[in-house]
């Protein structure tokens, strides 16, 4: 199997990672196939099978620092992540090696801009990291229903093992998608998107 981000593997099993939710306006689908889900939840199945699996493997930490008013999770990048991660290891690595950031301003720089981020995420990340390939034979991979399945078990050890982390993770895609939410242009692009082509601009 060709590597794929965790994000595209919720995306593909979506039945696996979030409520259905018929709702034209809170539900989101991605593929012919799918009934709609929770767009927040499909958010939060995103940035947490992801973040996940970084932490497993050594990339990064997040901490839950508690606050006077709210508690909050700081991200630190500890290494380079790697190219398979696609759109969100993108956004990680444009945070400087350890140097602690709220999550929240983590993935602002990676969530499109929209009047619903939550649901256009997962149409942002389909657009960049699925071009030239078949949704549909990669739902059928053998290796990719694998990978799915350990990506699930990961996330509910966070789910059932570090509450406190996990409500304090999907509190930041909510501030996020607040802080990002705007007018959607004709073509999907993110803050990060937006800084790259200033600088390119600057370049030349």
């Amino acid at each position: 199997m060709e590597e794929i981000s965790p994000a595209v593997a919720v995306l593909l099993f979506l039945e696996d990672f979030a409520r259905e939710n018929p709702s034209i306006r809170k539900g989101a689908k991605y593929f012919t196939w799918q009934k709609r889900y929770d767009s927040y939840e499909v958010a939060y199945s995103i940035v947490g099978a992801t973040v996940v699996e970084l932490l497993h493997g050594g990339y990064i930490d997040l901490e839950v620092k508690r606050g006077l008013l709210r508690k909050s999770v700081l991200f630190t990048r500890k290494r380079m992540i790697p190219k398979k991660y696609g759109v969100m290891g993108r956004g990680f690595n444009a945070i400087s090696e350890y140097n602690p950031t709220p999550l929240n301003s983590a993935l602002f720089l990676i969530f499109p801009i929209s009047r619903f981020p939550a649901a256009y995420l997962g149409t942002y990340i389909v657009e960049k990291e699925l071009k030239g390939k078949d949704p549909e034979e990669l739902r059928k991979d053998s290796e990719m229903i694998k990978y799915k399945e350990e990506l699930k078990v990961l996330l509910e050890d966070l789910k059932r093992n570090q509450p406190e982390l996990w409500e304090g993770i999907k509190k930041e895609v909510d501030k996020a998608c607040q802080l990002v939410k705007g007018k959607q242009g004709y073509t999907l692009y993110s803050p990060l998107d937006m800084l790259e082509d200033k600088k390119n601009e600057n370049k030349n």
